[in-house]
C-alpha cells in the first residue's frame, strides 16, 4: 500500500479498534470488577499506574520515529540501522537501572501505600512482581512502534491493537468463568503483551530492510539523541504525574475503593484521548513533509483545522451525552458504588475538547524540536496537579484528585500552551479556533438542549429507555453537525469514504 492508503485504512482500524474498546469495556468492565472485587480492582489500577513511573522510554521512542522520519525522507538506509543499533544497547543499558531500582522499591512497599491492609500489600507485591516482569521483557522493545510509524506499517500497527484488546478480553472471560481472579488478569495482558512484541519484531525483520547496526558508536549521535529525548522525556514523566500519580496518592491518603472510583474516570478519559490521539500518528510524516515547503505555518495550520475538526466531531456526542445523562449513565454501567465516579470524569474530560483537538501542534513542536515550550508547561500543570491533590484527597478522595487535574490542566494546558503556539511557534491560533469551533457550537448547543429535553420527557432510569434515548441523541446529533456544522468538503470527504466502503461490500 502507498502512504495515502495506509492513513486511510489505518484510520479506519484505529476507529474500528475503538469502538470494539469501548463497547467491550462498558459491557465487560463492570462484571471484571464484580468478579474480582471493588479491592482488588483498585489494586490492579495501583500496581500498573505504579510500574508506569519506572518504566518509559524516556521518550526514545518517539524521538526515534521522528529521526527514522527523517532520514528515510532524505532515503539513507545505513543512518536506520545505525541509529537502531545504538538506541538498542542505550535501551539495554536503562533497562539494567530499571530493574535494580524495582527490586529496590519491592522491599519498601509497606511503608509507601500505608493506608492499604496486610492482605492488600501481600496481593500488590505478587501483581507487583507479576507486572514488573512483563514490564522489563517488554522494555526493549518499546522502540518497535516508532519503526513502524517512520516506516508508515500503520496496518500492522492497527491490527495488532485490535489483536491485543480482542485477545485480553478473550482470555479474560475465560479465565474469570474458571475461578481465576486478580493475578490472572496482570498475567493474561503479560502474555498478551509478548505475543504482540513477537508479532512486531517477525514483521520488521521479514518484511523491512532493516539489519540493526549493533557495532555501531557515535558519541555524537547519541548525544543529538539524548539532546532530543530529553523533553519528551520531561513531558512523558510529567504526564504521568498529570493522571497517573493520582492512584499513587489515593493509595497514601484514602485506600483502594478511591481508586476504584477514581479509575472509571481514568477509562472514559482515555477512550476521549484514544479516539482523539487515533489519527495523529498517520500525520507525523506529513507534518515533517510540510515542515520543509514554504508557508509552511499556514499549512500547519490547516492541517491542525482539518484534523482538529475530525477530531472535535467524534469526540462532542461523547461530551454531550455526558452532560446531559449525568449519574445515570453511571449507575447503568457500574452500580450505585460508582455514582461518586460522574464528577471525576466531568473534570478529566472537560479540557480535552480544546487540548485534544490541537494534537496537530504537538506534533509540529516534535518535528521542529521545539518540545521545551510544553515540557515546561507539563512540569508546571503537573506539580500544581500534585499539589492541590494532596490538599483535597483526604477530604475529597477522587474528586479532590480529579479537581487538582482539571484546575492544573485548564491553566496550563489550555491558556499556557495556546498562548505558545500563538506567539512562540507562529501557528494562527485565533484563526484555528475560529475555524475548527464556530461552524460546530450550534449544533452541539441544539444536541445539549434536544438531551435535556429527552431527560425532562423520560427521566426513569431504565436501560431500555436510556438506551432509546443514546441512540435519539446520537441520531440528532449527526443530523445537525450534517447540516449546520460541516463544510461541503467534508461531506464530499464523508460521502465518498461512504461510497468506496459501500462499493466494496457490493463485491464482497
Amino acid at each position: 500500500m502507498n502512504s495515502s492508503q495506509q492513513i486511510k485504512l489505518g484510520a479506519l482500524m484505529s476507529y474500528g479498534a475503538i469502538a470494539f474498546n469501548i463497547i467491550v469495556g462498558f459491557l465487560y468492565t463492570p462484571w471484571m470488577i464484580k468478579q474480582i472485587g471493588k479491592s482488588d480492582y483498585g489494586l490492579y489500577i495501583l500496581v500498573t499506574a505504579f510500574i508506569s513511573y519506572f518504566v518509559m522510554d524516556f521518550g526514545l521512542g518517539q524521538t526515534i520515529a521522528r529521526f527514522l522520519s527523517k532520514y528515510k525522507a532524505n532515503n539513507e538506509p545505513e543512518k536506520i540501522n545505525q541509529m537502531l543499533g545504538l538506541t538498542s544497547k542505550f535501551y539495554l543499558l536503562i533497562n539494567g537501572l530499571i530493574l535494580i531500582a524495582l527490586i529496590v522499591v519491592y522491599f519498601f512497599i509497606e511503608n509507601i501505600f500505608i493506608e492499604l491492609s496486610a492482605d492488600e500489600i501481600e496481593k500488590f507485591k505478587i501483581v507487583y512482581l507479576i507486572a514488573g516482569g512483563f514490564s522489563l521483557i517488554s522494555f526493549p522493545f518499546l522502540p518497535l512502534d516508532g519503526v513502524l510509524i517512520a516506516y508508515e506499517r500503520f496496518v500492522l500497527l492497527k491490527l495488532c491493537d485490535i489483536i491485543s484488546k480482542v485477545g485480553i478480553v478473550i482470555l479474560m472471560i475465560v479465565a474469570l468463568l474458571l475461578g481465576y481472579k486478580l493475578y490472572a488478569l496482570v498475567a493474561i495482558n503479560a502474555v498478551i503483551g509478548i505475543v504482540i512484541i513477537c508479532i512486531k519484531f517477525i514483521y520488521l525483520s521479514k518484511r523491512t530492510d532493516i539489519k540493526i547496526d549493533f557495532k555501531f558508536k557515535s558519541k555524537e549521535l547519541l548525544k543529538d539523541l539524548i539532546k532530543f529525548s530529553f523533553w519528551v522525556s520531561v513531558i512523558g514523566i510529567a504526564q504521568r504525574l498529570l493522571i497517573n500519580i493520582a492512584p499513587f496518592i489515593l493509595g497514601i491518603v484514602s485506600g483502594t475503593e478511591q481508586i476504584a472510583i477514581f479509575s472509571i474516570g481514568i477509562i472514559i478519559e482515555g477512550y476521549t484521548w484514544t479516539l482523539a490521539h487515533a489519527l495523529n500518528g498517520l500525520f507525523l510524516q506529513r507534518v515533517a513533509q510540510l515542515d520543509m515547503q514554504k508557508n509552511n505555518l499556514h499549512e500547519v495550520t490547516n492541517l491542525m483545522i482539518r484534523v482538529g475538526r475530525i477530531q472535535l466531531m467524534l469526540m462532542g456526542l461523547l461530551f454531550i451525552g455526558l452532560i446531559v445523562f449525568r449519574q445515570e449513565f453511571i449507575i447503568l454501567w457500574m452500580g450505585l458504588g460508582f455514582s461518586e465516579s460522574y464528577n471525576v470524569i466531568l473534570f478529566l474530560i472537560l479540557p480535552g475538547l480544546i487540548t485534544l483537538s490541537q494534537e496537530i501542534a504537538y506534533t509540529y513542536l516534535f518535528v521542529i524540536n521545539e518540545l521545551k515550550y510544553r515540557a515546561i508547561i507539563f512540569v508546571g500543570a503537573s506539580v500544581l496537579s500534585v499539589i492541590i491533590s494532596f490538599l483535597l484527597a483526604p477530604h475529597l478522595g477522587a474528586l479532590g484528585c480529579a479537581i487538582g487535574i482539571f484546575s492544573a490542566t485548564m491553566m496550563c494546558h489550555v491558556i499556557g500552551m495556546n498562548f505558545i503556539y500563538w506567539k512562540k511557534i507562529k501557528l494562527e491560533i485565533p484563526r484555528f479556533f475560529k475555524e475548527c469551533y464556530s461552524s460546530l457550537i450550534i449544533p452541539f448547543v441544539l444536541t445539549l438542549l434536544f438531551g435535556f429535553l429527552l431527560n425532562y420527557l423520560q427521566p426513569d432510569k431504565d436501560l431500555l429507555y436510556f438506551s432509546c434515548k443514546v441512540a435519539l441523541l446520537s441520531l440528532f446529533y449527526i443530523i445537525s453537525v450534517w447540516l449546520i456544522g460541516l463544510h461541503a468538503d467534508e461531506k464530499e470527504l464523508f460521502k465518498s469514504m461512504l461510497l468506496k466502503l459501500a462499493n466494496r461490500l457490493k463485491r464482497k
